[in-house]
């Protein structure tokens, strides 16, 4: 269950993992949204998948009518248990917790709710009640979430499980092809490219790449950073990155992003808070070495000096320093890139993370 989809981290992981409950005996998975207003193409990829889908048509939070057609949906379809997503479904699970004993696992992506206005503030504290009273079990997609989330709402770690997102690996090992996609793209041979993927929103830290750049364009001239992604900040970002020219260049939400990991040279990502990043992970298996900021469960993914280089938060110093490292010496690069193809491979695929989760699902339910 969860909110909708757009194009984020979240959604895609439960898109791509959904399929591998199928060819699990015994299991059978639908998704539960509760509106489509932000749907994006990600939609489309699941809808291709085969597995049906309930939208609940929810108009906000409170809603009634929705509460109620959720509750039929549990027991018409005979759920057994639910599996909520995001902010939004996790309060829609509480509900159904307590109105009827629905085994309820709630996930975890974030670090922590925003909380900027009064608004939001509320829902985090709510956030924090549904997970430790309105649940079964909670995943924590990262043993750093694990253990914060421990920390902000007094719950026992024993009620808290961490489970790490998976990736379709072999859609990602396409380095063999790399010249091929270059020259398709239209990418010069000898241009070094760093990439960020991200969306274009408040945390992810694009300020931070924008003041590495100068340093880094004057230590390897012929760099190039791409961004990809779409956002609430995307004039404001585009605004902010005028100054740099032709070294940073905006590409959108795209589709093709195993193809572009495949082009480029080392994937960047200056964020100032993270869960588990999927994009490290596909980086990894791409055999893309990284350059990222060190919060949250990054270090989870990215063993510094040997798959990549983690940098303190905010220092764009490091960060420059580290690309040009990468970019200076492409055997360096390539031998981290393998190293971090082998890592994602063995703790970061979807047959793992959908066997993990359907495990604590027969615990939980053998328990009931």
């Amino acid at each position: 269950m969860i909110s909708g989809l757009p194009f984020a981290g979240a959604e895609r992981s439960l898109v791509s993992v959904l399929p591998y409950f199928r060819k699990i005996e015994g299991v059978t998975p639908f998704l539960c949204t509760l509106n489509t207003w932000r749907d994006s193409s990600l939609a489309g990829e699941f809808a291709r998948t085969g597995i049906q889908r309930f939208d609940l048509d929810a108009k906000r939070l409170v809603d009634p009518p929705a509460w109620r057609r959720f509750l039929s949906l549990l027991r018409d379809e005979r759920i057994d248990i639910v599996s909520t997503q995001d902010q939004y479904s996790n309060l829609f699970g509480a509900l159904a917790y307590w109105a009827s004993r629905t085994p309820i696992v709630m996930s975890r992506h974030v670090m922590q709710e925003p909380a900027d206005t009064m608004r939001e503030a509320v829902r985090a504290k709510l956030m924090l009640l549904a997970l430790r009273y309105g649940s079964s079990k909670v995943i924590a997609v990262s043993e750093a979430v694990r253990r914060n989330l421990a920390q902000q709402n007094g719950s026992p770690l024993s009620r808290i499980e961490t489970i790490y997102n998976g990736i379709d690996v072999k859609r990602f090992a396409l380095m063999d092809q790399r010249e091929e996609i270059r020259r398709k793209m239209g990418w010069s041979p000898d241009q070094s490219i760093v990439i960020m993927v991200a969306v274009l929103r408040r945390g992810k830290g694009h300020e931070v790449l924008f003041e590495a750049v100068p340093s880094l364009v004057r230590a390897v001239p012929r760099a190039h950073v791409k961004l990809v992604g779409g956002g609430e900040l995307n004039d404001s970002l585009r605004e902010q990155a005028a100054g740099l020219g032709d070294a940073v260049e905006f590409l959108g939400e795209r589709a093709d992003v195993p193809e572009l990991l495949a082009a480029s040279d080392v994937l960047v990502l200056p964020s100032w808070s993270e869960a588990l990043p999927t994009v490290l992970i596909e980086a990894g298996a791409a055999s893309l070495p990284v350059v990222a900021t060190d919060v949250g469960g990054t270090a989870e993914i990215v063993t510094s000096g040997e798959t990549g280089y983690l940098v303190p938060p905010g220092d764009s110093s490091a960060m420059a320093a580290n690309l040009v490292k990468l970019l200076q010496d492409p055997e360096r690069a390539r031998r981290m890139g393998a190293a971090a193809q082998e890592r994602i491979a063995s703790r970061f695929s979807l047959e793992r993370q959908a066997q993990s989760m359907v495990s604590l699902f027969n615990r939980i339910l053998g328990e009931a």
